[in-house]
C-alpha cells in the first residue's frame, strides 16, 4: 500500500534533511499510526521543532556518527581506535548541548525527551583530554607520554642537525644524489650515488627504482635511530594503555550512551520533519477518528509548487465519491495525493495543505492503482485488479480508506459498470470511505440513486483540450470524446451522426449535465467578479482608513507641536516670573540696608510686564495622544465630545472601559486623546495666581482711617497673599491717632498662624505709626 502511494519518494525526501545515519535510520523505519494520542505526539513534537528552528539551528546534531557499532564492541571488552573514541566523545558533548537548548518549557515535548538523556561528564573530559579533533592522541593523555614524545623529538633533531652537516660538506657533495635528509622505514638516511655507496659507511635501507641511488643510514646516527625506534614501541604501547583505559570507561557508560545515541536520532528525525514542513509550506492537520477528510488547497507533495491546489472531502455529508472525467485530468493524481496526505499525517508529518485542513486517522488504507498485470502468474489487468479488489472486500470495514482507480476497466463496459456498482454496494454496506475514479456511465447514475455517495469531475477545457486539474464536488464529468474529435478536424458531419448514435437516455443526461455545468460556470463567473469588485471596495476602504489614520497623525503632530510651543513659552514665563520675585524677596529681607523705592519697582514692573493671559492655553492645545494609557488617566472622548476617567486599558481589541460621570462606557483607543485632569488644571491655575500675586502685591498695606473690624479683614487677605508668594517682612500702616487701630491690629497679630514676631517701625520706616511684621 505504502509502495503504491509512493511514500517511499517521501521518505526519501525527509532522508534528505537528516545530519546522520541515526535520523536516517529512523526514516526508514517510520510507520503510521491510527492512535490518535501518539500522531498529536508526533505532530507536537514537529511543531515544537519548527518553533525551534525560527530561532536556533540544531547544532547539537552536527558532526554526530553512528556508534552503535564501536559501543556494542566495548561492551565486549574490544579495544576502540582513536577516531572512534572521538564519535563517542561528539556524542557525549552534543548530548550535552541538546539538553541545554531544549530542557525548556517552551517545548515540552521535546523537553521531556531529552529529559532522559545521560550525562557523563568524567568520560567527556577524559576523552577531551586525550583525543584532539582530528582524533589523533594529544601529548598531555598521559605525562609518560609527553616525556617520551619530547625525547623521540631530541633524538630527531640531533640525527637530522648530524646529516644536515653531514650533506652540506664540501667533500661529501661528490657522493650524494641529492642534499636533503629523508626517512625509511621510520629512520633517518641520505641519497647516495650508487658508484660511490662503499664510500658512506652505514646501513643500506633502500635503492631507487632506477637504481642509481641507495638510501644509507650512517654508522654516526645509527645508535640515535636505534633509540628513536625503541622509544615509538614505548610509545605505541603507552598509547594503546591510554586507548585501553578510555574504552573500559566507554564500556561502564555503554548502555547509556546508546540511550542518548537513541534519542539524539529521535530528535534528527523530528527536525527532519521540521525542516521538510518548511521547505514545502506544509501546515499541521487537525486529526479526527470519525473518517471525515476536508482538505483545503492540498497539493502532491511530489510534485512541489507547481502542483494544482485540490479541495476535496468525504466522510461528513458522503462516503462515497465516484470521480469521472477525461484520461490524463488527474483523477488518479487525486487519490494518490489523498492517500499520501493521510499517510503523511498518521506518521506526525505537516501535509502541504492549507490550515485547518482535517484529516481521518484510518485503522487500515487499501488501495487498487495503476496497471497490476502479472505475466508471472499468467494474471490480466483486469484479473490483476480483481484479485486485489477481492482481498480489499474481505478486510475493509467503517475505520478504512478504500482508493480505487479506473474500477471496472478492463473488461466489457456493461459487465464492468455492473460489477463496480455492486462492489460499490458493498463498500457503503461495510461503511467504508472510499474514493474511486471510473469511466463508467452506470456509476455516475448509481451516485444520484445513492444515499452517502456522490459525485466528483476533474475539469477539461474543451477551447485549449487540455485538462484544468481541477476537482468539482457534486457534478459528474463527460468524456468530451466529440468536443475533442471536432477539434482535432473529424469532419463535422461524422461527428454529428456519432452523436445520433448514443442512445436517447444518455444523450439526454449528457444534455443535462453540459446545461448544469454551464450554468455552474455562469455563476462562477458571476461569483468572481463580485469577490473582485468586493476586494476593491475593500481596498478602497482601506486606502481611505490609511488616510485618515494619516490625517489623524498629522493632526496629533500639529497639536503636539503647538503644544511643545506653548508650553516652552509658559515654562520660559513662570522662569521670568520665578526670577522676579526672587529678586523682589531678596530687596524685601535686606535687613542691615532697606532696599530703596526705585529698587522695588524695577523689580514689581517686571512682573507687571508678563502677559499671564498667554498662559490661558486653550483646552484642544491640553490634549495628548493616547500612548500608554492606564487606569486612572483623564482623556477626551473625540466622538462623544466628553471627558471622563479610564476605569480598565485598552485589551487585545484596542477597547477600553471609561466612566463619565455615573455611566461606564466601552471605546476605542483611536477615539480617544489624553487632556488635562481637574486636578491638573486646579494646580495649574494655583500656579497662574501665585503669580499674578506676585505681579501686584506690595511690602506694606495701609489701613489707615478704617474701623478695627475692617482693617482686620483687610490685613487678613494680605498676610495670606505675602504668605503665598513667600513675602517678609511686610509693613502695616495704622497711623498713631488714638492708637485704638494699632492696639486692635497687634492683638489681632499676636496668635496669627503666619506671624512668627512683629515690632514697631524704626524712624525711617514709619515709628509708632508702622508695625513690621516677620512672616514663619
Amino acid at each position: 500500500m505504502m509502495e503504491r502511494l509512493e511514500f517511499d519518494k517521501i521518505q526519501d525526501m525527509l532522508m534528505r534533511y537528516t545530519h546522520f545515519e541515526g535520523g536516517r535510520l529512523k526514516v526508514a523505519e517510520i510507520r503510521p499510526s491510527s492512535d490518535c494520542e501518539q500522531v498529536n505526539q508526533w505532530l507536537d513534537e514537529t511543531a515544537e521543532a519548527m518553533e525551534m528552528l525560527r530561532f536556533h539551528e540544531p547544532s547539537f546534531l552536527s558532526g554526530l556518527k553512528w556508534v552503535k557499532d564501536c559501543l556494542n564492541r566495548a561492551g565486549v571488552k574490544a579495544l576502540l581506535n582513536s577516531g572512534e573514541l572521538y564519535e563517542i566523545y561528539l556524542l557525549i558533548r552534543n548530548s550535552h548541548l541538546a539538553r541545554k537548548y531544549l530542557l525548556n518549557e517552551n517545548y515540552p515535548r521535546l523537553k521531556n525527551l531529552v529529559s532522559n538523556i545521560a550525562e557523563m561528564k568524567d568520560l567527556e573530559e577524559a576523552i577531551d583530554k586525550a583525543i584532539d579533533e582530528e582524533g589523533n592522541i594529544k601529548d598531555d593523555a598521559s605525562l609518560k607520554l609527553k616525556d617520551i614524545r619530547q625525547q623521540i623529538n631530541v633524538n630527531r633533531l640531533r640525527i637530522r642537525e648530524y646529516l644536515q652537516n653531514f650533506i652540506r660538506a664540501e667533500h661529501n657533495q661528490k657522493l650524494l644524489q641529492d642534499t636533503l635528509v629523508t626517512e625509511r622505514d621510520g629512520r633517518y638516511v641520505v641519497p647516495v650515488k650508487q658508484e660511490y655507496r662503499h664510500e658512506v659507511k652505514g646501513i643500506v635501507h633502500d635503492e631507487s627504482a632506477s637504481g642509481a641511488t641507495v638510501f644509507i643510514e650512517p654508522l654516526a646516527v645509527v645508535e640515535q635511530n636505534n633509540k628513536i625506534r625503541i622509544l615509538r614501541l614505548e610509545e605505541k604501547r603507552e598509547v594503546e594503555r591510554i586507548l585501553r583505559d578510555l574504552s573500559d570507561k566507554v564500556a561502564v557508560y555503554a548502555e547509556e550512551l546508546k540511550l542518548n545515541l537513541e534519542i539524539l536520532s529521535r530528535l534528527d528525525f523530528i527536525f527532519a520533519r521540521a525542516y521538510m514542513a518548511y521547505n514545502t509550506d506544509s501546515y499541521r492537520p487537525l486529526i479526527n477518528e470519525e473518517g471525515i477528510i476536508e482538505i483545503e488547497k492540498g497539493r502532491h507533495p511530489l510534485l512541489g509548487k507547481e502542483a494544482v491546489p485540490l479541495n476535496i472531502r468525504l466522510g461528513r455529508d458522503f462516503d462515497i465519491l465516484v470521480i469521472t472525467g477525461p484520461n490524463t485530468g488527474g483523477k488518479t493524481v487525486t487519490l494518490k495525493t489523498v492517500g499520501l496526505l493521510c499517510l503523511m499525517t498518521m506518521c506526525g508529518l505537516f501535509i502541504p495543505a492549507r490550515e485547518k485542513s482535517c484529516i481521518s486517522l484510518f485503522k487500515s488504507i487499501y488501495v487498487d492503482i495503476g496497471d497490476e498485470q502479472s505475466i508471472e502468474q499468467s494474471l490480466s489487468t483486469f484479473s490483476s485488479h480483481m484479485t486485489n479488489i477481492i482481498s480489499i472486500l474481505e478486510r475493509a470495514d467503517e475505520n478504512s480508506l478504500v482508493l480505487l482507480d479506473e474500477l471496472g476497466a478492463g473488461t466489457d463496459p456493461t459487465e464492468g459498470a455492473a460489477l463496480a456498482r455492486v462492489i460499490l454496494e458493498e463498500l457503503l454496506e461495510k461503511k467504508a470511505k472510499v474514493i474511486v475514479s471510473t469511466h463508467q456511465s452506470e456509476l455516475k447514475n448509481f451516485a444520484y440513486q445513492r444515499e452517502r455517495v456522490e459525485n466528483a469531475c476533474v475539469e477539461f477545457d474543451p477551447v485549449t483540450l487540455r485538462p484544468t486539474y481541477e476537482l468539482t464536488i457534486g457534478m459528474p464529468g463527460q468524456s468530451n470524446a466529440f468536443e475533442i474529435a471536432a477539434r482535432l478536424g473529424l469532419d463535422a458531419e461524422l461527428v454529428e451522426k456519432a452523436r445520433g448514435m448514443v442512445p436517447e437516455n444518455e444523450a439526454e443526461i449528457s444534455y443535462v449535465i453540459k446545461k448544469l455545468k454551464d450554468t455552474r460556470n455562469y455563476y462562477q463567473n458571476m461569483l468572481k467578479e463580485m469577490e473582485t469588485e468586493q476586494r476593491k471596495l475593500k481596498e478602497e476602504k482601506e486606502n481611505i482608513a490609511r488616510e485618515k489614520e494619516k490625517l489623524m497623525e498629522e493632526k496629533a503632530e500639529i497639536l503636539a507641536k503647538a503644544r511643545k510651543e506653548a508650553e516652552d513659552y509658559v515654562r520660559q514665563i513662570r522662569r521670568e516670573a520665578e526670577e522676579a520675585v526672587q529678586e523682589l524677596k531678596k530687596l524685601l529681607k535686606r535687613k542691615e540696608e532697606p532696599p530703596k523705592w526705585h529698587e522695588i519697582e524695577r523689580s514689581r514692573h517686571k512682573l507687571k510686564e508678563i502677559d499671564f493671559d498667554k498662559l490661558r492655553v486653550k483646552e484642544e492645545i491640553r490634549f495628548k495622544p493616547a500612548e500608554g494609557v492606564k487606569a486612572g488617566d483623564y482623556i477626551y472622548i473625540k466622538s462623544l465630545g466628553q471627558k471622563g476617567y479610564v476605569v480598565e486599558p485598552p485589551n487585545k481589541q484596542g477597547e477600553l472601559i471609561v466612566q463619565i460621570g455615573i455611566m461606564k462606557l466601552t471605546v476605542k483607543d483611536k477615539d480617544i486623546s489624553l487632556c488635562e485632569s481637574p486636578e491638573e488644571r486646579e494646580s495649574r491655575l494655583k500656579n497662574n495666581t501665585f503669580l499674578k500675586k506676585a505681579q501686584h502685591i506690595s511690602a506694606e498695606i495701609d489701613v489707615r482711617g478704617k474701623v478695627a473690624e475692617e482693617a482686620i479683614l483687610e490685613i487678613e487677605k494680605y498676610l495670606e497673599d505675602a504668605n503665598l508668594i513667600g513675602l517678609s517682612p511686610v509693613r502695616i500702616i495704622h497711623g498713631k491717632g488714638t492708637g485704638a487701630l494699632r492696639k486692635a491690629v497687634r492683638e489681632y497679630l499676636k496668635n496669627h498662624r503666619y506671624v512668627r514676631s512683629f515690632r514697631d517701625g524704626m524712624l525711617n520706616e514709619g515709628g509708632f505709626g508702622v508695625t513690621v511684621v516677620e512672616l514663619k
